[in-house]
Parts: C-alpha cells; sequence; structure tokens
C-alpha cells in the first residue's frame, strides 16, 4: 500500500521523448485491460509494456510503481464514466425523461466496458484498500450525485417525483440493478441457463429496470 497520492499530478517527461501523452495514455489503456483480466496480485508490468509497444522502464518513469498505475487506472475508469454522463446532458426540466436517459446509459456503460465492471470488483475483493489512497475520488464521483439531486428536486416541484428520496441510495439502485447483472452473468448464466447478454434479453432487462425506478419514484 502506498501514501495518499494525487493522480491529477502532471507526469514528468524526459527531455526529447516524443508523444509523451500518447505513450501514457497507451500504458493506461494496456494497464487496464492487465488489470481487469489478471487483477492487481496477477497483473505483470512486462505485459502492460509490451501491449503498449514501449518497455518496462517507461512504466515507473510514468507511474512510479504497479500499485500507483493501478490507481491510475482505476481513477481513470471512474473519470470516464463521468466524463460520458455529462455529455448525456440530462435536463432536469423533463426528470422522467432524464432518469429513463441515465439509468439507460448506466446499463449499456456496463455492458460495453467489461473491464470497468471487473476492475470494480477487484477493488472490492481488496475492501477498496487502493481507492481510498486517492485524495479526489470523492469529488470527482460528486458529479452524477448533483445532476441527479437537481433532477429529483425538479421532479418534486413538478409533481412527478414523490418527495423524501435520498439522492445516493437512488443512484446506488440504479447502479446495482445493472451492475450485479452484468458483473454475475457467468454464474447465473450456468444456474438459471439463460443468456443474459443476448440483445432481447437485455433490453428486457433495461425494461424491468426502468420500470422499477420509475415506479418508485413517482408521485402517484
Amino acid at each position: 500500500m502506498t501514501n495518499s497520492i494525487d493522480l491529477n499530478e502532471e507526469t514528468k517527461v524526459v527531455p526529447g521523448e516524443r508523444a509523451p501523452e500518447r505513450r501514457r495514455r497507451a500504458l493506461l489503456d494496456s494497464a487496464i485491460e492487465e488489470f481487469s483480466t489478471f487483477g492487481l496480485g496477477g497483473a505483470r508490468v512486462d505485459r502492460i509494456a509490451n501491449r503498449a509497444r514501449t518497455n518496462k522502464a517507461m512504466v515507473y518513469h510514468y507511474f512510479g510503481s504497479k500499485e500507483d498505475l493501478y490507481l491510475a487506472a482505476l481513477r481513470d475508469i471512474y473519470a470516464g464514466i463521468r466524463k460520458a454522463e455529462m455529455a448525456l446532458d440530462l435536463n432536469p426540466e423533463r426528470p422522467e425523461e432524464a432518469v429513463t436517459r441515465l439509468i439507460e446509459f448506466t446499463f449499456r456503460y456496463y455492458i460495453e466496458h467489461p473491464a470497468f465492471v471487473r476492475i470494480i470488483n477487484t477493488e472490492n475483493l481488496h475492501g477498496a484498500a487502493h481507492l481510498k489512497a486517492t485524495r479526489d475520488m470523492t469529488e470527482l464521483n460528486r458529479t452524477i450525485l448533483d445532476q441527479l439531486g437537481a433532477i429529483l428536486d425538479r421532479g418534486v416541484e413538478l409533481g412527478v417525483f414523490r418527495p423524501g428520496i435520498d439522492v445516493l441510495d437512488l443512484y446506488i439502485s440504479i447502479s446495482a440493478l445493472g451492475f450485479t447483472y452484468v458483473s454475475n452473468r457467468h454464474t447465473l448464466e450456468v444456474l438459471f441457463g439463460r443468456e443474459l447478454l443476448a440483445a432481447e434479453r437485455a433490453e428486457e432487462r433495461l425494461r424491468t429496470i426502468t420500470e422499477m425506478i420509475l415506479r418508485y419514484l413517482r408521485a402517484d
């Protein structure tokens, strides 16, 4: 376990090095694939470097250690979903539509980004010990709660949503209803004999999640 670090700090660049940010990005992408496949303990720095078409020295130059690279990858996957959420441009003036759009986005994001799901599962296995080493994750992840809170407030004002709903609890519910379906699909498919991510099944699940959340929110 390393001391608390700020993953926003600029990476030092070797004088004369070409395209440092592109190389750093390639290393991060490779690290996300490696950590999501093998976990922190099983990940190998040489595989990360080879996949990014560079060498181990560059990994240590940019990130310091394997664990610091894991922290950077962890922050990057959270920043990715938060950036994508911001691009949705959810309109509080149409609260049901906004919530529906967020539900759909969240569910599809988990399906389309399996590495995100696997790394989050890995970090939970570690009791979020590495996540606690970052200093800005709470602020980074606050954006979606602020967005959703504004939607809830406006929905109550318009008489569409009932009052008294906790925004964090709501977001956890939206996340969990899709995340568990995706992350546990392999065991669920074996146990119950249903291909959960077949197109028609996924769409049916999305409709179910949406109906459950909207029924919970509605004032009537």
